[in-house]
């Protein structure tokens, strides 16, 4: 019987992933995040529950840069494909290096920030909304 179960939530969590997979790919809306010294351009994304994206974040800067949103990226439903862009919460940039992340978003107010020393007291600061879906 727990065998049974165990068998059917693993399924159930590939199929979850199949399908973040299969919408990320098809219908997915690009949005881009140009990373520059010190700011989020756009600085507030809105973003729509249940709706696939291709995050494309752009480092512009002159340096290094970051952008992270831990809880955002813990409650998406992120392409197996990319997860591994994805590290402590953020996506890692070096100077004019891109990232592209294909994504489910969960409704909620997430915030953004660069980590990098000094960075958000700069201003490179932000935010995501995630309404629900309709």
């Amino acid at each position: 019987m727990r065998a049974a179960l165990l068998v059917l939530v693993l399924l159930s969590g590939l199929c979850a992933n199949a399908t973040v997979a299969a919408q990320s790919r098809t219908r997915a809306q690009p949005v881009d995040v140009i990373l520059t010294d010190f700011a989020f351009t756009p600085q507030r994304l809105h973003l729509r529950q249940g709706q696939a994206y291709r995050l494309r974040s752009v480092n512009r800067g002159s340096g290094g840069h970051n952008f992270s949103a831990p809880s955002f990226f813990a409650a998406a439903r992120i392409d197996p494909a990319d997860a591994g862009a994805v590290a402590g919460g953020k996506i890692e940039l070096g100077g004019n290096q891109s990232r592209t992340l294909r994504l489910v978003p969960a409704a909620g107010n997430y915030a953004v920030t660069c980590t990098h020393f000094l960075h958000a007291g700069f201003g490179m600061v932000g935010s995501i909304t995630v309404d629900r879906g309709v």
